[in-house]
């Protein structure tokens, strides 16, 4: 696996992608000089770029130019997610930037992507697990990273649509695209539909959300607490009021196949809440689950698997 990392590492820089890989995911590294490491260390480099594992524990860290450490850490794995564009951690997820699709490649490619969208209060990192069991059927897996409570909804959906986008030009035309959403996560994708075009909704094969909050939750009144508000933005859109963002999110020009698993003991969204307003067309299971327990590849990946490729449960 060394091997391939350092490669990898060869191939970011080149592609001068590193700056922004370290922009994005944090390792528990406090910005340091150092000596430049001739000793106890041993050294690949690239384009004035220091990859560098320790001869005694072999830990790594990442040196630019100036040798000042820019990246650290303890196992491959780590240095592996970084180099991929994952979190290296899940508690050193909650303090990146985000705003941002981690890649993790299909095992075997099929030409089927899927786009991960985490919901409220936690980061990609919780997504991974579902990741990791799609990219293992043949998806590649885009697990989108936002920090849940540093804005409102209407601006994750801003920040959603132009990562999209992006994304969407790096794939081919031809790529069957899918969306897996948690909580939060599939008001989000709501907000993005209803600002696609029809051939941008018409390209996504399916959709399945996992808990959603479509007709608001009681927990988010909590949002409405001024101490509360101050330090999140986006909890008090999630109010089943008339005049909050969920109860107001417009229909999409052309919705796609859309497949919805609720929890029947879900603490945060009541089942009854999980369905999609209106008369806007979807399909829709009970599974035996807790809120958190909906993004355990255990108890739905088999239906996530099922909905994508027959467009029922």
């Amino acid at each position: 696996m060394k091997t391939e990392l350092i490669q990898l590492f060869r191939e970011k820089v080149r592609a001068g992608e590193l700056p922004s890989l370290l922009e994005a995911h944090g390792t528990f590294n406090i910005s340091s000089s150092t000596l430049g490491g001739s000793v106890f260390w041993t050294t690949y480099e690239e384009g004035g770029w220091k990859l560098q594992f320790n001869d005694v524990s072999d830990w790594w860290r990442i040196l630019d130019a100036s040798d000042v450490r820019l990246a650290r850490g303890t196992t491959l794995r780590q240095l592996r997610n970084l180099l991929e564009g994952r979190p290296t951690s899940v508690v050193v997820n909650y303090a990146d930037k985000g705003y941002c699709f981690g890649k993790t490649s299909a095992k075997t490619p099929t030409g089927c992507s899927v786009v991960l969208i985490h919901g409220w209060g936690v980061r990609s990192s919780s997504m991974q697990k579902l990741a990791d069991a799609l990219s293992q059927e043949g998806f590649d897996a885009y697990n989108y990273d936002y920090p849940s409570a540093e804005t409102s909804i209407a601006g994750h959906v801003d920040h959603f649509l132009k990562e999209y986008h992006e994304l969407l030009a790096k794939l081919p035309e031809n790529e069957n695209i899918y969306f897996l959403t948690h909580s939060m996560g599939g008001l989000i994708l709501r907000g993005a539909l209803a600002q696609m075009t029809v051939a941008e909704a018409q390209r996504i094969q399916a959709i399945v959300m996992l808990g959603p909050p479509n007709q608001g939750s009681v927990l988010a009144y909590l949002g409405k607490i001024p101490s509360v508000n101050k330090i999140n933005a986006s909890l008090e859109d999630m109010t089943p009021e008339a005049d909050s963002y969920v109860m107001n999110i417009p229909a999409p020009a052309w919705l796609p196949p859309v497949g919805i698993i609720a929890g029947s003991r879900d603490e945060k969204v009541s089942v009854k809440s999980t369905h999609l307003p209106g008369n806007l067309k979807h399909h829709h299971i009970i599974v035996n689950s807790s809120h958190p327990g909906l993004r355990k590849p255990e108890t739905v990946l088999i239906y996530i698997l099922k909905f994508f490729k027959e467009k029922g449960f």
